[in-house]
């Protein structure tokens, strides 16, 4: 019986990581499916729907991918609406808000950083998974921090599963993490000096998956904040017993039990 031995040689390929902001103004509007999305050759493109946005200042339309619609209740509308009014029909119950950018997106690299602001992407992280589920909390997220994604709209549910999936990367098992999508990173730069790798976006949806997959690579271990009504995932630094993310969870929690005590003293 032979025995094979397997060598495995890791590699830290060491790269440059900065998250810039841009100056991006958000607004909420309402929007409604209006039939199926054409190709070039004027057939039905059966992966995406026509949408038609209003804002207080005009109204026009955008493509909606099929497969942002909620799962179960559509799954076969391309067995069912064959023309765009039978999707009209069919969508017609359907709030859709959607979170619109406005701002140019700058390609060259002088353009881009004389437009934008460097940041922290990880105190970016921070504050997005503390964010409230509801679309004024969001709204006021993204215009602090900026440009979200490639797309030309955001919705809740996008950053609530983003949120989701990296409470979960960072408080479990990392093999999760790195057996999905989100993990790569997109296309970096080539740069002349070292390390000359580099990863520049101001992009936050972009930025939080680089700074899970830079942790996870890191071995950083997290917690849970031990305030139930927080709960926020917090690294691990030192081999000192830390249960709170913050000092203001921490006193919080401090006054809380003085105040159960004093109670329960009181009503014996």
């Amino acid at each position: 019986m032979h025995h094979v031995k397997v060598v495995v040689t890791i590699i830290q390929i060491p790269f440059d990581f900065e998250f810039r902001t841009a100056n991006v103004q958000w607004s909420l509007a309402s929007a409604r499916i209006t039939g199926w999305a054409k190709r070039t050759d004027a057939t039905q493109d059966g992966s995406a729907l026509m949408a038609e946005v209003t804002t207080s200042e005009l109204t026009y339309s955008i493509k909606y991918p099929r497969k942002n619609l909620p799962e179960g209740r559509w799954d076969n509308l391309w067995l069912e609406a064959y023309s765009d009014r039978d999707v009209e029909r069919a969508l017609s119950d359907w709030e859709l808000t959607l979170l619109l950018p406005s701002g140019k997106a700058h390609g060259d690299e002088t353009e881009f950083r004389k437009h934008t602001q460097p940041a922290i992407a990880w105190d970016m992280r921070d504050e997005f998974l503390r964010l409230k589920p509801n679309y004024e909390d969001v709204k006021t997220f993204l215009q602090k921090w900026g440009r979200w994604s490639f797309a030309e709209f955001v919705e809740l549910r996008e950053i609530i599963s983003l949120q989701q999936a990296v409470r979960d990367a960072l408080t479990s098992s990392a093999e999760g993490w790195f057996a999905g999508a989100m993990c790569f990173p997109p296309i970096g730069r080539r740069t002349q000096k070292y390390p000359y790798f580099r990863f520049l976006t101001d992009m936050c949806e972009v930025a939080i998956r680089l700074t899970v997959t830079v942790d996870l690579l890191r071995k950083t271990k997290f917690k849970l904040c031990g305030r139930d009504d927080c709960r926020q995932p917090f690294p691990v630094t030192s081999k000192r017993e830390k249960n709170y993310c913050s000092r203001e969870c921490g006193h919080l929690e401090l006054v809380r039990r003085k105040r159960r005590k004093s109670n329960s003293v009181e009503v014996a």
